[in-house]
């Protein structure tokens, strides 16, 4: 866990990336319905969410948006519900991208749960020297990724 605690802003910004998570349930298929929000200055830039199955991840959609919206990666913070996934399945890896863009720093709100990740993308990105706050919001998060933390519960 990062040890800086969770200010009110990154509270609000992760509530944001949780609202855009809502609003693509039921619509991801076996992929969890994850929110993500760029921002600069404690201005929100661009939100994402997972498209269906096949289509970008939440990282990718927020941060097309920023960019199309003219902003730099690397002077934003990324908000995501759910760590950035580290492997290629039906899209590039999220982590991948994120430390490529380099952006300010990244706060997650829960660890992913599925095998081939659980932690690797927090460990990439603070390996590439991004910042990395872990556990905003974690209770909320959990709460509505229950069935794909579930999942992954003993595996």
């Amino acid at each position: 866990m990062s040890e800086h605690p969770a200010s009110a802003a990154d509270e609000a910004m992760m509530r944001l990336a949780l609202e855009a998570g809502r609003s693509v349930e039921g619509r991801t298929g076996d992929n969890p319905p994850v929110g993500c929000v760029v921002a600069r200055g404690g201005r929100i830039v661009a939100t994402g969410a997972t498209q269906p199955p096949g289509g970008s991840h939440a990282e990718v959609m927020a941060i097309r948006a920023a960019e199309a919206a003219g902003m730099d990666i690397h002077e934003a913070d990324v908000f995501v519900t759910l760590e950035p996934c580290t492997f290629t399945g039906r899209t590039p890896p999220c982590a991948a991208l994120l430390i490529r863009k380099r952006p300010r720093r990244v706060v997650v709100a829960i660890r992913d749960p599925h095998p081939r990740v659980r932690g690797a993308g927090i460990a990439a990105l603070r390996e590439a020297g991004i910042e990395v706050v872990e556990g905003v919001l974690a209770a909320d998060v959990r709460a509505f990724l229950h069935a794909w933390v579930a999942r992954f519960d003993g595996a």
